[in-house]
């Protein structure tokens, strides 16, 4: 077109004009940006720094839907002292909040309880004031709504502990009771509603044939086990809440050597880690040799680990869902992701025995004597292994401590059951691991 753009722009000031845009480009447009994401860092900084329980709480809302950065936000309010209380669901609302004490857990990121549940949950509780127990909550709130599912996702999480009474029991045998009344607190919620809305529910003076359930004693049933309660809550909310199943092996993983995934911060050729398999994955080679990945959790984050065939040959029994493994292998580490290649996998469970260099067990004299000596001889004879057996025993007189060892014929095997066989015998505390 004889120099003549399309539009009628000759060719000489098109060029112009681009290479005033691309000279624009090369500094207009990066600094407005700079300037703008500077300023938005900044603020972000200082709320962090000067109100940081309304900044996690606000980050925790919007991200109570993403398990993984929950758990690691949670991590981060330990790191700057922000205390994360429970959900509650006398105290809880929808979303995180701030209370006097930190930041109370926003029943929005209980697992299985949709807004429209929680809502109605809360309309109940401000009707009523205060939920004081799970019969009351079934009668005011809308059960098309807040079903069984709801209503054991919430006892899961802990959001129930308040409507077990005055009983003084702890916290496992509350949640067990609660959730083995569910099904008769639903069918008493439904009766109730019905009749109420036939007005009959104050016919005569006296209300339904269930009345004076609410304040009731729940039904007796097993209490939860520690590994059963902080299952549960890892079902419910996605993380550990009360406490975490590594944390009784602290010891031992730091006598070991394992390294916390947090401080993972590059690749490195030979390292161990400890934590919990979760997202596991059995997969197939094109070769059709098995192999997994799976993720490990540990208390303040998570990892995936790689399983190679030839590694997993040899370990296949130990991995499985929420397993407690220690993993050795190759960490790798790029911008975009990071991963651990294993080369070696052992049960967390047998640190015990790895770190474990005698056992102890100490004893007053009297009121031990004979019978505990004997009961014990036949105890650690069902412990065999290659660890000393130390006795220390305290004796009148003595200033100090008779430190025995037993028969060379009685040197056991470090684990958890011989340490609980032997507390009941001999005591709790009695026996030390060294």
């Amino acid at each position: 077109m004889n120099g003549t753009a399309a539009n009628g722009i000759s060719e000489k000031k098109a060029r112009k004009i681009f290479d005033l845009m691309e000279f624009f480009a090369g500094y207009g447009f990066t600094k407005s940006h700079s300037t703008t994401y500077a300023l938005l860092a900044y603020q972000t900084a200082y709320l962090k720094a000067n109100y940081p329980r309304h900044f996690m709480a606000a980050l925790l809302t919007i991200e109570a839907a993403n398990t993984d950065k929950l758990a690691t936000y949670l991590g981060e309010c330990r790191d700057v002292d922000v205390r994360i209380l429970s959900p509650d669901l006398n105290s809880s609302e929808l979303t995180f909040t701030v209370v006097p004490e930190g930041v109370r857990f926003g029943l929005c990121a209980v697992k299985n309880v949709g807004e429209g549940a929680v809502l109605s949950l809360l309309e109940a509780r401000q009707a009523l004031g205060r939920i004081d127990s799970l019969y009351t909550l079934c009668e005011y709130a809308d059960l098309r709504l807040v079903n069984k599912r709801v209503l054991e996702s919430l006892i899961k999480a802990g959001a129930m502990d308040t409507l077990g009474g005055n009983t003084g029991l702890p916290v496992p045998a509350i949640r067990a009771r609660l959730f083995a009344a569910v099904d008769r607190a639903i069918e008493h919620g439904n009766r109730h509603q019905r009749d109420r809305d036939k007005g009959q529910s104050q016919l005569f003076g006296g209300g339904t044939e269930d009345d004076g359930l609410s304040t009731v004693k729940l039904p007796d049933a097993a209490p939860w086990t520690e590994a059963q309660q902080l299952a549960f809550e890892k079902e419910a909310l996605g993380l550990y809440m009360s406490g975490h199943p590594l944390e009784r092996f602290g010891e031992e993983l730091k006598l070991f050597g394992a390294r916390r995934v947090a401080a993972l911060a590059a690749s490195e050729a030979d390292v161990w880690v400890g934590g919990i398999v979760s997202g596991l994955r059995a997969l197939k080679t094109k070769r059709g040799d098995r192999m997994a990945v799976f993720m490990l959790d540990d208390i303040d984050g998570n990892v995936e680990v790689v399983v190679f065939p030839e590694t997993f040959a040899k370990h296949a029994a130990l991995i499985e869902a929420d397993a407690m493994l220690l993993v050795r292998g190759k960490f790798e580490k790029d911008d975009e992701s990071a991963r651990l290649v294993a080369t070696e996998l052992l049960a967390i469970a047998a640190l015990k025995e790895r770190t474990t260099r005698e056992v102890a067990i100490h004893l007053s004299v009297p009121p031990h004597g004979r019978p505990t000596f004997e009961a014990l001889a036949v105890l650690l004879a069902r412990h065999r292994g290659d660890r000393r057996v130390y006795l220390e025993l305290d004796v009148p007189g003595q200033p100090r401590a008779l430190r025995v060892r037993a028969d060379v014929a009685q040197r056991v095997k470090p684990s958890d059951r011989l340490v609980a066989e032997v507390e009941q015998i001999c005591g709790t505390g009695s026996v030390e691991l060294r």
